[in-house]
């Protein structure tokens, strides 16, 4: 009986939280209204309030739902699986890539990309502390990869930080806010046709050319096709849970 409740309570927490995302989505924070939200999840306001408190709760908790969930997974999938496959650091680093590259395309949430384009424009604070709890220790992350290839005099790069930061901004700008803007163009059939592969091929040879050491080559690595599928079930989960 307690199992029921709580698998109920779960149910209900989910049915807000994707109510909330659409309001959020449509109207903003200071347009959104807790009254819409319930209406939407189909609950009494009570108990919205009972399991959020209020509005700026809700608000917050939708980016450690639909972020945060996903980060802690990704970051768990790179230590854990990518550990077993015993690859050498040039090998995981483009892993790293392609599973970056995929999570961003293919794990793509409309609503949540536009409640981020709306804090961008209203200045509200909130992405500063997001960026500070998802996208600095990814950074940071990634960045002790590169640091291990440079140990290893595999890489060579005079500021690893800076360009583990391009890297992650660039495969998120293009993935999630170019395109559209690029639609009906000239530029919009080279760069997005068969873009995951266009972007995965066109990153790989741009960063493996940047940390490639002067004295020696650097092989651009390639994937197997069992690696490939492995990563790319892992993304299909995570689409799974965040739509």
């Amino acid at each position: 009986m307690i199992k029921n409740t709580k698998e109920s309570d779960l149910n209900t927490k989910r049915k807000i939280l994707y109510a909330a995302k659409k309001e959020f989505a449509a109207k903003g924070f200071d347009g959104a209204r807790m009254s819409s939200i319930a209406s939407i999840a189909d609950v009494n306001q009570a108990l919205l309030h009972y399991h959020f408190d209020n509005k700026k709760n809700l608000y917050n908790y939708i980016f450690d739902y639909f972020i945060g969930d996903s980060v802690a997974k990704i970051s768990e999938f790179m230590e854990t699986e990518f550990n077993t496959w015993n690859m050498p650091i040039e090998e995981k680093l483009g892993a790293i890539i392609y599973l970056l590259i995929s999570v961003n395309m293919e794990a793509y949430d409309v609503e949540m990309n536009r409640i981020f384009a709306r804090e961008i424009s209203e200045e509200s604070g909130l992405l500063n502390e997001f960026i500070k709890k998802y996208f600095v220790p990814r950074v940071i992350e990634i960045e002790k990869i590169i640091q291990v290839g440079i140990r290893e005099s595999v890489f060579e790069i005079s500021n690893p930080r800076i360009f583990t930061f391009n890297l992650l901004f660039f495969i998120s700008h293009y993935s999630l806010h170019m395109e559209e803007l690029l639609v009906n163009t000239e530029l919009h059939e080279a760069l997005f046709k068969n873009k995951k592969s266009t972007l995965y091929n066109y990153l790989l040879e741009q960063s493996f050319k940047s940390l490639r050491p002067s004295n020696k080559p650097l092989v651009i690595p390639r994937l197997s096709k069992d690696k490939i599928n492995k990563i790319d079930s892992f993304v299909k989960m995570i689409y799974d849970i965040i739509l």
